[in-house]
């Protein structure tokens, strides 16, 4: 063979391997990456084995102070104090997809919320951030029992704390109940909802930014019954940005060398 078009094929071979390597790299970090959330089933503060099976307690998970319009007003005639209106459950009569044997629950009245970030986290187990050139996917089984009135709602939020701790919504879904969203066919399934962050941006003002995760109760107080979502494995990831333009730069990069390399006139 001509020593020449030889030195041709190996540039253009090696070309070829290096792009093989870097696809291939690049691939494995555009997987999906957990983030672990500390008690995402709910397992833990543990539930009695007798009614009413609940335990208000949640390790990890933080609660909203109670809000003036509750107090006696609702409480009472409910039974039901402030502190009881989110917490753990053993699943008794499991949802066919739970994780372990306990779920979280809300009650649906206005502003019972369950949430956690860093700077609320009793140990700070929950450091996750929003990192600039990822997305992120935040995914809960819920089911709204049908105790809860036909257009309660439900928000899912990632947030991140401003400089007064406010939490701001990054991204935010709605489950809104109602008998068809949430049939009632044995044996029950928890249905999953996502709330998606896109690419991260270093101008975005949650850049960089402790993940926080909420659940919140914004049924308006004329549609509240005392009826509870049930909701269980919380699931968070990110995913890096595609690489795609580095991959045709060094592509052609690569095809423009051998090319050139290609022309030089022969000795």
């Amino acid at each position: 063979m001509n020593p020449f078009l030889s030195k041709k094929l190996t540039a253009r071979f090696r070309c070829a391997l290096l792009l093989a390597g870097t696809l291939v790299a690049t691939g494995s970090r555009l997987a999906a990456q957990p983030i672990s959330v500390p008690n995402f089933s709910f397992e833990s503060q543990t539930a009695p084995a007798s009614y009413p099976y609940v335990n208000i307690n949640v390790d990890f998970w933080q609660k909203a102070p109670e809000p003036a319009y509750y107090g006696p007003a609702i409480g009472m005639p409910y039974g039901i104090p402030w502190a009881g209106t989110a917490g753990v459950f053993l699943d008794v009569n499991p949802y066919a997809n739970h994780d372990g044997v306990q779920c979280g629950y809300i009650l649906g009245f206005p502003q019972v919320t369950l949430f956690q970030d860093y700077s609320s986290s009793p140990t700070h187990d929950f450091n996750a951030t929003f990192d600039v050139g990822k997305s992120y996917d935040l995914t809960i089984g819920v089911f709204g029992k049908n105790t809860l009135a036909p257009g309660s709602t439900l928000d899912l939020s990632l947030y991140y704390l401003d400089g007064s701790g406010n939490h701001v919504s990054v991204a935010t879904t709605t489950v809104t109940y109602s008998a068809a969203a949430f049939p009632t066919n044995t044996p029950l399934s928890l249905i999953d909802y996502h709330v998606d962050v896109p690419t991260v941006q270093a101008s975005d003002a949650w850049a960089g930014k402790n993940i926080g995760i909420q659940l919140l109760s914004t049924t308006p107080l004329e549609l509240s019954t005392g009826g509870n979502w049930d909701f269980d494995n919380v699931r968070l990831t990110a995913v890096p940005e595609p690489a795609t333009v580095a991959l045709f730069s060094l592509a052609a990069g690569c095809f423009l060398t051998t090319r050139k390399r290609s022309r030089r006139p022969q000795a």
